[in-house]
């Protein structure tokens, strides 16, 4: 217990972790204040359709005029396909038509469901209540960008020791150079997931004292193998915390490895960085083999958020409310064809990786073996 007390007393002593943590939150609250701005903007869209008594997204409770837009939208929906097939039947050319058959299907799957479930409308993309920004926030962290800031602030707790010279002191403690290294891979990874909850939780006060309160039961699509369901948003953010706990195991594994081979924080740190985003970018690439062992390859569960949903790279569309294609062909087990990228496989192959890493790095730094650089 004393040895866990020193560490995080290490750990917290830095100045450059507390400015960290800072620029997060500032970053949380300038991503809310955006979010706010181009919610105000998809609304004025949606209002130069009709005239409505107030902004159709956001609302904090579902009523008939929501009812009333959300049939209207799907009945669009359903014209808008009869049109396209009777085009389609005659051979006339389908140029700027809408091509893509599940798109209206995802759409008034949704629409349909909100209104079973008497929920309002919010934008995954750019939604300020408590729930949806949360889920937005977890998204953004649980990747590599998330990645990235967790080993800038808490990357450099094994090198320090080496730089400074303090290892020596750290091993007059009672305690083995097996156990020290455990100790601080586990104090490293479990800051890191506690910080994760930490600034979730502090998107959805933010949400919840702004914006006001949203359902934790909002349906969020999820593909199967040959369709697609709804599950809570409080059920997709599980998934991605738990996921993510596993890709930090992982990341941090390989972070504690090179630190104990090269003992400098800078190189240490790139060399970590350089490996995970190019063996991501490897694993994601249109190669057909490696996508048929995309699921294979722990690189490609770094961007836990893109394995549910994905991300939205077009402009605002016709359907309003939420452009389907930001689940539709953004979903990475979709991209790459291989429906075996999913949640369990992906705790699988992380687990294991990351421990055979851990047990190569304390071998290592148990017989104190490095590589001068």
């Amino acid at each position: 217990m004393n040895s866990i007390r020193f560490e995080e007393k290490k750990i917290w002593k830095q100045r450059k972790n507390y400015v960290l943590v800072a620029i997060g939150l500032i970053v949380i609250v300038v991503l809310f204040l955006f979010n706010r701005h181009m919610g105000i903007v998809e609304n004025n869209e949606i209002d130069q359709e009709a005239v409505f008594s107030g902004p159709i997204l956001g609302r904090k409770e579902f009523d008939t005029e929501l009812e009333e837009y959300l049939t209207s939208v799907n009945l669009m929906i359903d014209e808008q396909e009869a049109t396209f097939l009777a085009a389609a039947d005659k051979g006339e050319s389908l140029e700027e038509s809408l091509t893509l058959p599940t798109y209206p299907f995802y759409r008034a799957a949704l629409n349909n469901e909100l209104i079973n479930k008497e929920l309002p409308p919010y934008s995954m993309r750019y939604g300020t209540q408590s729930s949806v920004f949360s889920a937005i926030v977890l998204t953004g962290i649980a990747s590599l960008l998330g990645i990235i800031f967790f080993l800038f602030l808490f990357g450099d707790s094994l090198t320090k020791e080496f730089e400074e010279r303090t290892m020596n002191l750290c091993l007059t403690q009672p305690i083995s150079r097996v156990r020290l290294y455990l100790l601080k891979y586990s104090l490293t990874v479990g800051h890191s997931f506690l910080l994760t909850i930490f600034l979730v939780v502090v998107a959805s006060l933010i949400g919840l004292g702004i914006s006001g309160a949203s359902s934790w039961q909002y349906p969020i699509i999820v593909f199967t193998e040959m369709s697609m369901t709804f599950i809570p948003i409080i059920q997709y953010m599980a998934r991605v915390l738990g996921l993510f706990l596993f890709v930090l195991l992982f990341c941090f594994a390989i972070h504690f490895l090179f630190s104990t081979l090269f003992r400098k924080t800078t190189f240490s740190l790139l060399a970590t960085i350089f490996i995970l985003a190019e063996g991501h970018f490897i694993s994601v690439s249109s190669n057909e083999v490696l996508r048929k062992i995309a699921h294979l390859n722990p690189f490609t569960y770094l961007n836990v958020g893109k394995l549910f949903i994905g991300y939205d790279f077009r402009e605002y569309g016709q359907y309003n409310i939420e452009n389907q294609e930001y689940y539709a062909n953004w979903c990475l087990p979709r991209t790459l064809h291989n429906p075996q990228i999913e949640f369990t496989q992906g705790l699988l192959v992380l687990g294991v990786t990351a421990l055979l890493i851990f047990c190569i790095g304390c071998y290592c730094f148990r017989k104190n073996i490095r590589l001068d650089v």
